[in-house]
């Protein structure tokens, strides 16, 4: 006889706090991306590149973000979503010190690219351990979710 896999059992406490964290990640992850857009002009300027490059180099974060969000996905599944947002938010915070040191159109390009992808990552990531504290509440909270990192 084969023993069946238990679910973890949480308490309300802990299925709070993890409603309440995953609902900062989702704001900050908003700001902190809201706050970039705003830095764009300086890193034009640092980089010395006109607005056509500048337009060019603005496409490397969602190249970044396409191709490495079903690696996210691999990732959330192996390690668990709150080990891999862990991670992924360490290495995006990170990227987020890149674009500033950019001296050229080339660096640019390629420091997006890894702002993209990490921010793709960790967004797949904080999705993943939304739809955990979901199932644990059996409540819809996305939506909500959503709603903070538009605050």
């Amino acid at each position: 006889m084969t023993k069946e896999p238990t679910a973890a059992v949480y308490s309300t406490e802990q299925v709070k706090r993890a409603r309440v964290a995953v609902a900062t990640v989702f704001a900050v992850h908003g700001a902190v991306t809201g706050s970039f857009a705003t830095r764009v002009p300086w890193i034009q300027d640092h980089a010395g590149v006109s607005a056509g490059q500048l337009g060019l180099a603005l496409a490397f974060p969602a190249i970044g973000a396409s191709i490495t969000m079903p690696l996210a996905g691999r990732i959330s599944h192996r390690f668990g979503a709150r080990t891999a947002l862990r991670g992924l938010l360490a290495l995006w915070t990170l990227a987020l010190i890149l674009p500033a040191l950019a001296p050229n159109l080339p660096t640019l390009c390629a420091v997006l690219f890894v702002y993209g992808a990490t921010a793709g990552m960790s967004d797949v990531a904080m999705n993943a351990l939304g739809v955990e504290v979901e199932n644990r509440l059996d409540k819809s909270i996305m939506s909500g979710l959503h709603g903070m990192w538009s605050v």
